[in-house]
């Protein structure tokens, strides 16, 4: 298994978007009505007036005068929180300098019809670059001639150059294109998935019933993957397997289940750990137990 640990990012990296914001840019000199949106380029995020005559507050210092109301639409796909998503008409492109080095690259909640990651270093010159289709391979002939192709949501890019001050360009090509969520990061083998490791979806959808009449209704509500299982560690990882778990807390990381093979894509998640434990089983290897809960 693959673990990304993410690089934290802000809105002043982001150097390049032909994603604009949705809203006007916040000035000081102009007294906002209630209901107003406003864009705050230091953080990146859209607030709403909820108390006029707002002149001078500062959005991000002021509650009582501004709401947040979502991230921006340049800054939505860099926020490391999927539920908000950039898109646009026509093809995407974005780009972001990284101060520190990174190897890894997760794309998700995906919209296109191909996605272009391109590495170039801090004097311009290209490091690496990759582009791949995001529509589904046919499982077989029948699939091939009566099931239409189907969109890829997640892509994990890695064996990047890890040099200081890079940047990177994700350009997603198609009619109507859209990126919930870019993870930066470095990445870490923590053990080979065992036979058995599970992979499936929690749905927080809830059944309402009328009492008078008997009527049912079924609200659709959000939901999250969810894969847990085993790993087989050689003994030398032991001290560093912990110390990187233990680190990552509450921390949304990429965790890919099969690198090496694309025959398990669900074993992709973006989303943080439940419970793990590791089990010294044996004189050359560990057992590590794994329960993560995705995001998405």
């Amino acid at each position: 298994m693959l673990l990304i640990r993410p690089t934290s990012l802000t809105p002043a990296m982001v150097t390049a978007s032909n994603a604009g914001a949705a809203d006007p840019a916040y000035n000081p000199a102009i007294s906002y009505t209630l209901g107003a949106r406003v864009y705050l380029p230091s953080d990146g995020r859209t607030y709403e007036c909820v108390q006029a005559p707002a002149l001078g507050q500062d959005p991000a210092a002021s509650p009582l005068y501004w709401m947040l109301a979502a991230p921006s639409n340049r800054w939505a796909m860099w926020d490391a929180e999927i539920s908000t998503a950039t898109a646009v008409e026509g093809s995407l492109s974005a780009t972001v300098t990284v101060p520190g080095r990174f190897n890894a690259v997760g794309v998700f909640g995906l919209v296109g019809d191909a996605i272009t990651l391109v590495q170039k270093s801090a004097a311009g010159a290209t490091l690496w670059s990759e582009t791949r289709s995001l529509k589904s391979n046919p499982g077989g002939w029948y699939a091939y001639f009566h099931e239409p192709r189907v969109q890829v949501r997640d892509a994990v890019f890695t064996g990047l150059v890890p040099s200081s001050g890079s940047r990177l360009e994700v350009h997603i090509n198609g009619g109507s294109t859209a990126c919930a969520s870019v993870v930066v990061g470095t990445s870490m083998s923590i053990g080979e998935t065992q036979y058995g490791f599970t992979s499936g979806i929690a749905s927080y959808s809830r059944k309402e019933t009328n009492t008078t009449t008997g009527a049912q209704t079924l609200r659709k509500g959000r939901r999250s993957k969810r894969m847990s299982g085993t790993l087989s560690q050689p003994r030398g990882q032991f001290n560093a397997v912990f110390a990187a778990l233990e680190s990552l807390d509450a921390t949304p990381c990429v965790w890919v289940g099969a690198p090496s093979s694309g025959d398990y894509e669900p074993l992709t998640i973006l989303g943080f750990y439940r419970d793990f434990q590791i089990e010294v089983s044996y004189p050359n290897h560990n057992i590590c137990s794994l329960e993560i809960e995705g995001l998405t």
